[in-house]
């Protein structure tokens, strides 16, 4: 026979609801959001309906609220201090720059879209040109 659902936290917003339920996912917890693409195709229809509920199976019903507790009161498991961070990855960033001076101090004209040919003027020397970013 199938385990029942238990709704064990109701949410408002879907975002901290998806958030949670992957912490409860990551502890190794099987859970589900109940009335998600309601909520997240008309958020306005949240209080209606009762919000984002997310369910667990009813063994893990007290585990997964020690979880939420241990979250909400802020106490995390990891310990934060012995965890080495990876050194920072380089980003490789595309400085414009101006083809006449060679400043930096550039600026875009017009509303910036998408796969379209921008234009560019130098703040320095005035000089305007056209150019992909």
């Amino acid at each position: 026979m199938a385990e029942r659902l238990v709704t064990i936290a109701t949410f408002n917003e879907l975002t901290e609801a998806h958030i949670l339920k992957g912490r409860l996912e990551a502890e190794g917890i099987l859970c589900f959001l109940g009335d998600e693409h309601i909520v997240g195709v008309q958020p306005f229809y949240s209080v209606a309906v009762g919000g984002v509920k997310l369910k667990v199976t009813e063994g893990d019903v007290a585990e997964a609220r020690a979880i939420l507790a241990r979250i909400q009161e802020g106490s995390g498991q990891f310990d934060y201090d012995t965890i080495e961070m990876a050194p920072p990855t380089q980003e490789y960033t595309r400085t414009i720059t101006c083809p006449n001076c060679g400043s930096d101090n550039v600026g875009e004209l017009g509303f910036p879209l998408p796969f379209v040919s921008r234009r560019y003027t130098c703040y320095n020397c005035s000089h305007t040109w056209k150019g992909r970013k």
